[in-house]
């Protein structure tokens, strides 16, 4: 008889704290995704491009390389807003691209606009 009474009591423990470690799980970061495309001025995708993002304190966040197509994705991005960017190889971002993430997931910033080493309206040639 006492072993019918002490299962449950154990039981009961076990169950009381498993719910309360689960109560008191942090909450999961919220986050989203930055995906766009950097092109050049003609509209042309730049595949092997270094595309940065840059949090609004000024800090850099991540870079990545664009793939085919010129496309480019930054994952588990925390919210916030940022600026898309690119220096690299002589290109230059016409100007950064500002992109707010949210928690609801997804950011598509508009095309990243890369000035190609040459190009007349660089400044470097003015």
């Amino acid at each position: 008889m006492r072993r019918r009474t002490l299962v449950p009591a154990i039981l009961t423990l076990v169950l009381g704290a498993l719910v309360s470690s689960c109560a008191s799980a942090p909450p999961p970061a919220q986050v989203g995704v930055v995906r766009g495309v950097a092109v050049d001025t003609n509209g042309n995708a730049l595949p092997g491009i270094v595309v940065s993002l840059r949090a609004a304190d000024g800090k850099l966040f991540q870079s990545v390389t664009t793939g085919e197509g010129g496309a480019y994705e930054f994952p588990a991005v925390p919210i916030g807003q940022y600026e898309v960017f690119s220096e690299f190889a002589g290109y230059t971002t016409t100007s950064p691209v500002p992109v707010k993430v949210t928690p609801s997931g997804l950011a598509m910033p508009p095309n990243l606009v890369l000035r190609s080493p040459g190009d007349p309206g660089d400044p470097q040639l003015q």
